[in-house]
């Protein structure tokens, strides 16, 4: 077992290792928010929906060096790199069980510094840092991928009531989101094929491509990510106007997702799958 490390990754990639004091607030759950209906003439409330709020959370660190000239040079750079008007980054920890989670945020408070005894001194500055994550789960630090190759022959027909259709079940698969949440998969559906279906049967929730056909090696990328929201064509076309109105953008359950992919025309040797997830925590 190791010990943690904690790492501000700065919007333009770079990285800053922090020497981070024993004192945090807030890593762990998100804030919950409890939607609720009031009953006239009755006590209490009717529960709706529970939602994680927007994470905020503060982290102790101290900047030491060697000479006063270095301290001042090392609280520039930190000022400079959690600076929130570049954009957002990201805190990567690094747990002592040895996996890495990281949670995309911006600075919000803590780097105007007190300049007192007990937090400076002539090599040493300590800063008690605020983050808002506005996603607020922690996420795996890179993708989790699969990759199907397609069937010519259909594996399942319901049997009440039996359908026989001109499409073949291409793919019959199951993915684990092995996260404390939902998370969001970017799909890429690759040819040839037609009248595309990809269902999630976990969840019943599905995207309907009803008059999108795919020649050989063109395909769709379907990005269900929060603020991205994109289904394009391997040309750069906008397919969001071929989507069945019935169609939803959804995402992975926690747990196991039964998914399978629906397309006429295939052919086993091209035709294909791609998906791309990151799973997600409530605790780093």
């Amino acid at each position: 077992m190791t010990a943690e490390v904690t790492q501000w990754i700065a919007p333009d990639g770079s990285s800053t290792t922090l020497d981070v004091d024993w004192d945090a607030t807030g890593r762990y759950m998100p804030d919950v928010n409890h939607e609720q209906d009031e009953i006239p003439g009755q006590p209490g409330a009717r529960h709706r929906a529970s939602r994680h709020k927007a994470h905020e959370f503060t982290i102790k660190l101290w900047l030491s060096t060697v000479d006063e000239a270095s301290l001042r040079t090392s609280i520039r750079q930190l000022v400079y790199a959690m600076d929130p008007t570049r954009g957002e980054g990201i805190v990567r920890v690094t747990s002592p069980i040895g996996d890495v989670r990281e949670i995309a945020c911006y600075y919000t408070a803590g780097l105007g510094l007190e300049e007192k005894p007990d937090s400076s001194g002539p090599t040493a500055q300590a800063a008690a840092v605020t983050f808002r994550a506005f996603d607020p789960y922690w996420r795996d630090t890179s993708d989790t991928s699969n990759t199907w190759a397609v069937s010519t022959t259909p594996t399942f027909f319901p049997i009440f009531p039996l359908r026989l259709t001109s499409s073949q079940i291409a793919v019959d698969g199951s993915v684990a989101n092995n996260g404390d949440v939902a998370t969001w998969p970017v799909w890429t559906i690759t040819g040839p094929g037609g009248v595309i279906v990809l269902r999630n049967i976990t969840t019943g929730e599905n995207i309907i491509f009803s008059t999108t056909t795919l020649g050989i090696g063109e395909s769709i990328s379907i990005d269900t990510r929060p603020g991205i929201k994109t289904v394009t064509k391997s040309d750069g076309t906008n397919l969001w106007p071929d989507l069945d109105l019935t169609s939803s953008l959804w995402s992975l359950a926690a747990g196991n997702n039964a998914i399978r992919l629906e397309m006429s025309g295939v052919d086993a040797t091209r035709s294909s799958l791609q998906l791309n997830y990151r799973q997600r925590y409530l605790s780093p």
